[in-house]
């Protein structure tokens, strides 16, 4: 897997090309100035002259350089398109890819695809042409000057009111355009957590005032982007009847010279031209402003979130581990905070080994498997498998030694076949093995298609249960020689407690280090040791008898419920069969 790049490293690369666009757009302000240099010889040479000749073949030299111009224009644009299509493709799973390592992270960075889009639109859009076409205003007011010093002023005092005029758009809108973006990003997400909790929401009578609620808080966001647009409109309409009395007084002090003879006609409607080409980028600018304020907000979202989220650079392929656990004085703080979540955790398990987990709800359990698994990077210590720690470990490659079945079940869009196979291309016999060991091979081809069934959000609606053993047998896919399973047993019939317990005496008889976390002691039945934990910290760790012994006040052995005993006599012989 090739290394993905940096957004820096993205926007330098960016950047290359524009010395390309900086010539195009001086090539195309300066054929902008042939009807400029035609308008003016027409009315001082030809009406004087009246040479069709002169008359031909300088309209003719003119239509060649508005040809030249269309083709100029046109490279430019595509330039820019392919420029952001090429962003979009180079930081779109990057992007993906940090805004879930921020997630896990706990950061609060809100970058996403959205900032992508935001500096694509810009690049590919007209605001990023008026920026590069305002550089050549001077280049235009300086012919002005030329023509008479009195127009090149005038010229300019308006450039400097219509400057104002975007500075004032920029100083009174700013504040209210971040309030604005950071309010929609929080409408859109509020949207898609009710459609998300759509179930939860009906059921309860949740509905109305959710609603309720996303409306009112609309309608605000509504009232202040309709502010916005108010202050921009005004100003934009001053700007333009600025610019059309500018335009009226060009024309006038140019017919004052004309009088005086210091001015020829032609001269004074190139004036009135130059001027119009003059204050068009000024002008552009402030409707262009607001792409110009989301183009540089996703930028410095983009920046924060590729500086926040940490990189597993690609090293040397490690070797299919044997399953070797420690656990080196692991500690884990809330993100921000100096509040522990987990103290001092150090224990180990070997190949073959199951380790129970045992402790009162918020006592570090879920944590403690998401630091084992890699999703959580310790705040202090190491996790170690086969003597390697797993946060150094590249997340595609760790993830095909680890099966891990959390607390919250997610199946993603696509069949259970690919769920199972991890979204990756289905081997179909790898896919069928995990569903034989997790015991729902049958199950899977009782449902309408199969194992090409869809689930996730807008697939086949399946029970709490069929989504907790189509996850286990996707924590089981290619043999994993480490499996961390977070109350597995939760939403099970008996017939799927009896499949887990299948599963937990085969994984053993594999030799796969089992880290099992559960209330139900009964779950214990082949765990060699157990961990108690209190408060984030490591209560007791020993073997099974000898902490749940010392929970009970006395030496006890784990009693196996009959019902379960007996199916697991009858089934386990024919199940290592089907799987073997």
């Amino acid at each position: 897997m090739q290394p993905r790049p940096q957004f820096q490293e993205v926007m330098r690369l960016a950047r290359h090309q524009a010395p390309a666009l900086f010539l195009f757009s001086l090539l195309t302000n300066i054929l902008l100035l042939a009807s400029t240099v035609y308008m003016l010889q027409i009315y001082d040479r030809v009406l004087s002259s009246g040479s069709m000749d002169t008359l031909l073949w300088l309209t003719l030299a003119v239509i060649g350089a508005i040809a030249v111009y269309g083709l100029l224009e046109h490279a430019r644009r595509m330039m820019l398109g392919h420029i952001s299509q090429w962003l979009d493709d180079q930081l779109s799973v990057p992007v993906i890819e940090r805004a879930m390592e921020a997630r896990l992270a706990g950061s609060n960075i809100e970058a996403g695809l959205k900032d992508v889009g935001d500096l694509r639109s810009f690049i590919a859009g007209d605001g990023i042409l008026t920026f590069l076409d305002a550089p050549w205003t001077p280049v235009f007011l300086a012919f002005m000057w030329l023509l008479h010093p009195a127009l090149g002023v005038l010229g300019l005092a308006g450039a400097v009111l219509l400057f104002c005029c975007a500075l004032a758009n920029d100083f009174l809108t700013r504040r209210k355009n971040q309030e604005a973006a950071a309010g929609l990003r929080r409408s859109q997400a509020a949207v898609g957590q009710f459609i998300d909790g759509a179930e939860t929401l009906r059921s309860l009578g949740m509905s109305e005032p959710a609603l309720l609620r996303w409306e009112q808080n609309q309608q605000s966001l509504t009232g202040l982007q309709s502010r916005i647009m108010q202050r921009t409109t005004v100003i934009g309409s001053l700007s333009r009847s600025l610019r059309l009395a500018l335009q009226v007084a060009v024309l006038g002090l140019g017919a004052y010279f004309v009088l005086r003879r210091e001015l020829t006609g032609g001269s004074m409607i190139a004036a009135s031209i130059l001027l119009s080409r003059a204050l068009a980028p000024i002008e552009r600018s402030i409707g262009a402003w607001r792409s110009l304020f989301n183009a540089r907000t996703a930028r410095r979202n983009l920046v924060a979130l590729f500086d926040s989220a940490s990189t597993q650079n690609a090293g040397v392929t490690l070797p299919r581990p044997q399953g070797r656990l420690r656990l080196e004085g692991l500690h884990y703080y809330v993100p921000g905070t100096s509040q522990a979540l987990l103290n001092a955790i150090s224990f180990g398990v070997e190949p073959g080994q199951t380790c129970g987990v045992i402790g009162s709800s918020g006592s570090g359990k879920t944590t403690l498997c998401r630091l084992i698994v890699g999703a959580l990077r310790p705040s202090l210590g190491h996790v170690r498998l086969d003597g390697a720690d797993v946060w150094n470990w590249p997340s595609h490659e760790l993830g095909q030694h680890i099966g891990y079945l959390p607390q919250q079940i997610e199946l993603f869009p696509g069949t259970i076949a690919e769920n199972i196979a991890r979204l990756r291309d289905v081997d179909s016999e790898a896919v069928i093995a995990a569903a034989q060991l997790a015991g729902i091979h049958e199950m899977i081809l009782r449902l309408p298609n199969g194992y090409r069934t869809e689930v996730g959000p807008h697939g086949v609606r399946i029970s709490r249960g069929q989504r907790q053993r189509i996850a286990l047998a996707r924590a089981l896919f290619g043999d994993p020689p480490l499996v961390v399973l977070d109350e597995p047993n939760t939403g099970l019939d008996s017939e799927g407690e009896v499949a887990l317990f299948n599963v937990l005496q085969q994984l053993k008889r594999r030799g796969r280090t089992v880290i099992l976390v559960c209330h139900q002691t009964s779950l214990l039945h082949t765990a060699e040791h157990v961990v108690f934990l209190r408060d984030g910290s490591v209560a007791m760790f020993g073997s099974r008898e000898e902490v749940l012994g010392a929970l009970a006040g006395q030496p006890k052995r784990i009693p196996v419920p009959a019902a379960i005993r007996d199916k697991i006599a009858a089934n386990a012989a024919a199940n290592l069969k089907a799987v073997e």
